[in-house]
């Protein structure tokens, strides 16, 4: 039974990246992807792509509230550094004084 609905689940997400459009990161204007866009219940379901994003509301020239336009972009890496090392003792004795 599983293995049905595994399958069935391929031959959908196959059908939604060949029929979905075609979806650019807002902020580096990179493709990200196909994906089929299904508006529901005041959210935004994105069937299909394979990579992870999130929803912006794009800059618009006229003030309206009543009608936004929606972009996606993927997460960025986080910028904040490394630390291998949680303890504060280890950390004061790398850190020069």
């Amino acid at each position: 039974m599983a293995r049905i609905r595994n399958q069935i689940r391929g031959v959908g997400l196959r059908l939604f990246r060949l029929l979905g459009t075609t979806l650019l990161d807002y902020r580096t204007g990179k493709v990200i992807g196909r994906a089929f866009l299904l508006p529901w219940r005041g959210k935004v379901h994105v069937i299909g792509l394979e990579t992870a994003v999130r929803a912006v509301f794009l800059p618009q020239k006229r003030l309206t509230y009543w009608k936004q336009e929606i972009g996606f972009t993927t997460q960025p890496p986080p910028d904040y550094p490394s630390e291998r090392s949680t303890s504060s003792a280890e950390r004061d004795q790398r850190e020069p004084s």
